[in-house]
């Protein structure tokens, strides 16, 4: 079973990772998108600058007049236009061709929208993609007007550039910068994984190093933990105490058996930190487990001004696959704490149910309850729950954090909740057997 620390320290890895790709996969997309269109817009340039060189150069020579009419060969078509990527036509003012130099007869040309927006634009001019045939045509259209003729129009030159190759240019483009910002997340994605390993063994050392020491620590407390009550009892029974001072060693022996519990703790959590909890699996009933721990934990609850009951069980088996001595330890652990935050002559109720495939065990109070924001963190180690009754030593702020752990080792949950009426409710969620 993988340890609580390796699964944060994984988590983190996986965190790290995604955001760190994330960034890197941003600014590799935003170079490929800038790339791309830098370039198609370079190549969209170079074709109309190539359209407005021959254009301006066909109506700088009409100046003097347009040519006369030339004959039109009726075998003219789109054939015509594959030696060459461009084409001129002259137009009369009415938009009808005058010359066609490149024998072209394509479908929708000569343009008379783009005829009518040059005649009507300021500068004489109009620049449009246009469909023709099977082609997209650039098409570049200017108005002849000579200074002889007053400003008037004389005719027109439209000029095109079939878009076929700068298409394919541009699929091309588009292909190789897309196949280059694939490769290259690609790539970020091996090298962020490997810095982020990296970046993790120092902490995950650090906490190698914080699990030794609490293990290492724990166990050179509990031997003067053990002797430090062992001699306080000493004293007490063989009457080395004055009556003034018996309040002193009760308080010793008190805050010993504190000591003795916070070390035990401790190392359950440095193991269970380690290997994970262990646990023996058989089939056992989670009935009987809550009715014997109720029974033996009735003293404890008497002792504390607290009333134990077994609640009601729905009908149905409670069996399981698990470890009653654990199952045990949780369920004291839930005990306990409902115990310190019950008021004086408070119930403190255990109910088992079946729910599905689900075996709850459920352990409800009367005390002052858990706020929403704080459900999650009660589980953490070290936290100490509001409410607690101060009238005895508290516990070690761990035993949740181990019930929590011991429910996960069984493949089950324990959160908090409401209770009916006031007070927490633990319900510790475990999978029923299938046998």
């Amino acid at each position: 079973m993988t340890d609580p620390t390796s699964r944060l320290l994984a988590r983190t890895r996986r965190r790290l990772f995604v955001v760190t790709l994330g960034l890197v996969a941003l600014l590799v997309l935003g170079i490929g998108v800038a790339s791309a269109v830098v370039t198609l817009r370079a190549l969209d340039a170079a074709v109309d600058q190539s359209i407005a060189s021959s254009v301006d150069g066909a109506a700088a020579t009409l100046h003097d007049g347009l040519p006369s009419k030339a004959e039109e060969s009726g075998d003219t078509d789109e054939a015509n236009l594959a030696s060459s990527d461009t084409f001129l036509l002259v137009l009369d003012p009415s938009g009808a061709i005058v010359a066609n130099p490149s024998r072209v007869n394509l479908p929708g040309l000569p343009d008379q929208a783009a005829v009518a927006a040059a005649s009507t634009s300021a500068t004489g001019r109009d620049l449009r993609t246009v469909d023709a045939g099977a082609f997209s045509v650039r098409l570049l259209t200017v108005q002849v007007s000579p200074e002889e003729s007053g400003g008037q129009a004389i005719g027109f030159v439209q000029g095109g550039f079939r878009l076929t190759l700068h298409d394919q240019q541009s699929t091309s483009i588009v292909a190789a910068v897309t196949l280059v910002c694939v490769i290259g997340l690609i790539g970020a994605a091996i090298v962020t994984l490997i810095v982020t390993g990296r970046a993790l063994i120092p902490i995950r050392r650090s906490f190698e190093a914080q699990r030794r020491f609490v293990a290492d620590a724990s166990h050179e407390l509990r031997t003067p933990a053990a002797l430090i009550r062992a001699n306080a009892d000493v004293m007490e029974r063989e009457g080395l105490v004055t009556d003034e001072g018996r309040p002193l060693v009760g308080d010793i022996v008190t805050e010993a058996d504190r000591l003795g519990r916070l070390v035990g703790d401790l190392l359950q959590l440095a193991a269970t930190d380690s290997t994970g909890i262990v646990i023996e699996r058989s089939p056992v009933d989670v009935g009987s487990i809550a009715a014997d721990t109720v029974r033996q934990a009735h003293a404890l609850a008497a002792e504390r001004g607290v009333q134990l009951a077994i609640g009601e069980a729905t009908p149905g088996t409670f069996v399981i696959d698990g470890d009653r001595d654990r199952l045990v330890q949780l369920l004291l652990v839930l005990l306990d704490n409902a115990f310190d935050h019950s008021p004086p002559g408070g119930i403190v109720t255990v109910t088992v149910s079946r729910a599905g495939p689900r075996v709850d065990m459920t352990v409800t109070d009367q005390g002052p309850g858990i706020p929403a924001s704080e459900r999650e963190r009660v589980f953490e180690p070290f936290t100490r729950l509001p409410g607690v009754r101060r009238d005895r030593a508290g516990g070690t702020g761990l035993g949740l954090a181990i019930a929590r752990r011991i429910a996960t080792a069984h493949a089950g949950t324990i959160v908090v909740a409401d209770a009916p009426g006031g007070g927490a409710a633990f319900v510790v969620s475990l999978p029923a057997s299938d046998g």
